[in-house]
């Protein structure tokens, strides 16, 4: 199954969903500025900061942006997003010269899409979330697309996990490290914090067999007067295992107004010509640029390497490469 030259920049917008070229993002967007009061304490605590974090996340039930910009190198595209807890998630990316839409990523509570118009062999992609950890699938998508809604600053620390830190790891950033359990299993996710006030700059988070699967970083914070709720407005988002980098501007986000009954934007579309094509289909492979397909069932290259052993650190660079071809 190949994939057009073009829209193999465009599908990473769904590879969780994900978005974010750090090559285009202006180093001084991710310089702080303080202008909101303090509302952390200086060497605040774990829970001090936990809280903060989950307090600021349970503020938000659904996040929609009509403006957003989704770039990947030098190819951007807009796109209308939607977000709405805990797994729902629409994004549609329309082209330059109005031509309708070109990508439609999309999860429910039971499943998630993907489709692009250009593909020399048309389909719609999806996959049970059930189904999702057991799927070839994973070698092209570390992560499902509802992470997305952690990856903008959305964050809920399990407190019933373990949590260590914080750590200072800079200027009012500190550091802490928790668990999250998932179908792979427990993952482990440091996360970079604003010591100033509280909000999310960094995560990075690793399988169970410590492999590093998605990097997101965010910036140019903003208060929704209405909710009280500090989103970004710039985020990056890099999944190394697919040699992937995306970058997310929104110029605004309209906050819980997306009513909890609105199913029809959360419903996988029809596209007529575009078979549904199942990723959880043993009989699919997919293939990172420069690597043979791995065998079914295989791990990953580099499974089994710690984050300390592999050079990973919070901040550490990742490059951004070719986009994984799904082969038959």
């Amino acid at each position: 199954m190949q994939i057009s030259r073009n829209l193999r920049r465009v599908i990473p917008l769904v590879l969780l969903v994900t978005l974010f070229a750090a090559s285009g993002a202006n180093c001084n967007q991710w310089v702080r500025s303080y202008s909101q009061p303090r509302t952390l304490p200086e060497a605040a605590t774990l829970d001090q900061i936990v809280g903060r974090i989950n307090s600021n996340a349970a503020k938000v039930q659904s996040l929609e942006a009509n403006s957003a910009t989704v770039s990947t190198g030098a190819l951007s595209v807009r796109a209308n997003i939607a977000l709405q807890t805990p797994r729902r998630l629409r994004l549609v990316a329309s082209g330059p010269l109005a031509s309708g839409p070109v990508l439609d990523l999309g999860s429910n509570d039971e499943l998630f899409w993907l489709w692009t118009k250009q593909n020399q062999q048309p389909a719609l992609f999806f996959c049970r979330h059930d189904q999702y950890a057991m799927s070839n699938a994973r070698q092209i998508m570390p992560v499902e697309p509802s992470w997305l809604l952690e990856a903008i600053g959305l964050v809920h620390i399990d407190t019933s996990q373990p949590i260590e830190g914080p750590w200072s790891v800079g200027r009012e950033r500190v550091q802490i490290r928790s668990r999250q359990a998932s179908m792979l299993g427990d993952l482990s996710k440091v996360t970079v914090v604003n010591a100033w006030d509280g909000t999310v700059l960094e995560q990075h988070l690793y399988d169970p067999q410590g492999q590093l699967l998605a990097t997101a970083r965010n910036a140019r914070y903003q208060h929704d007067p209405v909710s009280g709720a500090a989103l970004p407005r710039a985020t990056d988002l890099q999944f190394p295992t697919a040699q992937i980098s995306l970058h997310l501007d929104v110029t605004d986000w309209r906050v819980n107004t997306i009513a909890p009954d609105n199913l029809t934007l959360w419903t996988k579309p029809v596209y007529p010509g575009y078979p549904d094509v199942d990723l959880a289909d043993p009989n699919l492979r997919f293939a990172i640029p420069g690597a043979p397909p791995p065998a079914s069932g295989a791990a990953p290259p580099g499974a089994g390497v710690p984050p300390a052993a592999a050079g990973i650190s919070p901040s550490a660079p990742v490059p951004a490469a070719g986009l994984p071809l799904p082969r038959r």
